[in-house]
């Protein structure tokens, strides 16, 4: 059990636990930022055209596919050790998951 203020020794789990937290808030923020980038691209398109239902669904279909293929491509990147911006245990996650064994 640990008292207030004083300091444990998990703290390599604790900054395993913020890097997954940022993961995962960054995979959040590529799809909310992809779905209403292309949403409001369909909008404008829209209002040019004038089919504004279709255009707007269809824009936001693209984005979210959009951005998890960029999601994916983001940490297929980091399985293979090319990009070393994402977190080391979204990249054993990812190893694991494709192994198909649990860690």
């Amino acid at each position: 059990m640990r008292l207030l203020g004083t300091r444990g020794t998990d703290e390599a789990g604790d900054k395993e636990g913020w890097a997954t937290a940022n993961t995962a808030w960054i995979i959040v923020s590529h799809l909310l930022t992809g779905i209403v980038l292309y949403a409001a691209l369909g909008w404008l398109l829209s209002l040019w055209l004038g089919r504004a239902p279709l255009l707007i669904g269809a824009g936001a279909l693209l984005g979210m596919f959009l951005s998890l293929y960029l999601i994916h491509r983001r940490l297929e990147a980091t399985s293979s050790g090319k990009d070393q911006a994402v977190p080391d245990r979204a990249t054993r996650i990812l190893r694991d998951h494709r192994r198909g064994g649990a860690a």
